[in-house]
């Protein structure tokens, strides 16, 4: 069994505020009273803070919304790593049940991407009993649930099952395993500084000011956005421990389907620094230039990886859309040619496959723009570039899907718009790059008719 070694560096700037235990004040008082019991006396598993999302960034239709921090129960394949757990209180709470989501990222065969919990969570809660009308309930549920899956579930095969233990068995090795170069990009209440990111994008950002937000952004394209982001310091360092992972021989995984150079950041460690960049710098840019995603109230969760090309490596990517609401691309270097990024339009639109701009990326300066906007990496000439990409991702949006049929391919799409991964016509309008099997030779390839 492993002995997890957190990393508790309190990060960059300093030590890190305490978060304080907040009384029965402001909305949702029944809430905010037994969240209180519950850190003045918690469960062993329990760590004592409990931090509260602003009032303002509270989603709909919640009145207040909890963040706690529990201890994977010991002997199970969750002992070794602490997970976040949010609470979101219906006013009419206790009456109804706070709806449960993983802010961690887990693999649990009843928790769904972006960490909500399935129906039988809520079948088990058996909330209709007035004595289980209580936070501490639903906590006490959470620990059961990562001692062992809770009855009544959909049944899966074992394989399934147990994939899902190795791929969370392999997580814990990976992060526990890992001695970090820098440390402050590993801690669990990361502190974003002038030290690493731009100070202007900070304070700006922090304040919500959408004046001084807008007067650092260049819309250099339709819903695209360059920025000035992060420091010398910060792109070094980053770049520095990336190369001393890659030195330690631990496991890691392909960032995407498309790219095969990488790391995903999220996997070893470095999750808390990102969230943290979602919630102070992404989600107020996010708010400000997509009113359709509503930033920090629907922005939960994130695929964070960093992607490389050089000559032997990925040279490109092929065009494509994201598998995300919004897209931070932020240039982390080093010295190269070429490698520029191309965007079209937006899935569903008529535009979608019609070329906007050329993007030429500079270390520290980041690119935003929805997940949906087409867009591909031009190949690298010479050199090497790296880049952290945040894939902004919404469990609330991702509930709903869209009932229209998307209207580009009634539209002649320009040819660098085409991508050969993705699109069905592509050999209508060019012939295929050397090396590339055509789509019926994908599908006969894969056993497919």
């Amino acid at each position: 069994m492993l002995a997890c070694r957190l990393h508790t560096h309190p990060g960059a700037g300093g030590a890190t505020p305490r978060v304080k235990v907040e009384l029965a004040l402001g909305s949702n008082p029944a809430a905010r009273a037994h969240m209180a019991e519950l850190a003045r006396d918690p469960p062993s598993y329990m760590h004592p803070d409990v931090e509260w999302v602003p009032e303002d960034d509270v989603t709909k239709p919640y009145t207040a919304e909890a963040i706690v921090t529990v201890d994977g129960p010991a002997g199970s394949v969750y002992a070794h790593l602490p997970y976040r757990v949010q609470l979101s209180f219906f006013h009419t709470y206790p009456t109804m049940p706070p709806v449960v989501r993983f802010a961690s990222i887990i693999y649990h065969p009843q928790i769904e991407e972006g960490g909500l919990v399935e129906d039988v969570f809520y079948d088990a809660l058996e909330w209709s009993r007035k004595p289980n009308r209580h936070a501490k309930h639903v906590l006490s549920l959470v620990h059961q649930m990562l001692v062992e899956p809770l009855p009544g579930g959909l049944p899966l095969p074992r394989r399934v099952l147990s994939r899902i233990q190795q791929l969370q068995l392999r997580r814990a090795r990976t992060i526990c395993g890992y001695e970090p170069l820098h440390p402050p990009l590993f801690a669990q209440k990361p502190v974003l500084t002038a030290e690493w990111l731009d100070a202007d994008l900070l304070a700006a950002t922090r304040s919500r000011d959408e004046a001084r937000m807008r007067a650092l952004l260049t819309e250099v394209s339709p819903g695209v956005y360059s920025f000035r982001m992060a420091t010398p310091a910060f792109c070094e360092a980053f770049l520095e421990e990336m190369a001393h992972f890659e030195a330690s021989g631990l496991p890691k995984a392909r960032p995407n389907s498309m790219n095969r150079y990488g790391v995903i950041v999220n996997e070893i460690g470095m999750e808390r620094l990102v969230d943290v960049l979602q919630q102070e710098i992404i989600c107020p840019l996010a708010e400000l230039l997509y009113s359709e995603v509503k930033g920090c109230l629907s922005l939960d969760h994130h695929h964070t990886f960093m992607v490389e090309y050089q000559e032997g490596q990925d040279l490109g990517l092929d065009m494509h859309h994201d598998d995300s609401e919004v897209t931070l691309n932020l240039c982390l270097g080093r010295e190269f040619t070429g490698a520029g990024l191309r965007f079209c339009g937006v899935f569903g639109e008529p535009t979608y496959r019609k070329f906007s701009y050329q993007y030429k990326h500079i270390p520290g300066q980041a690119v935003l723009h929805l997940g949906r906007q087409r867009h591909g990496a031009d190949d690298i000439a010479s050199g090497e570039r790296m880049n952290l990409i945040v894939w902004n991702k919404s469990s609330s949006l991702r509930a709903v899907l869209p009932n229209e049929r998307p209207a580009h391919g009634k539209v002649p799409p320009d040819e660098v718009c085409l991508s050969y991964t993705h699109d069905n016509d592509y050999e209508a309008f060019k012939p295929l790059p050397p090396g590339v099997l055509s789509r019926k030779e994908r599908i006969a390839a894969a056993g497919g008719a």
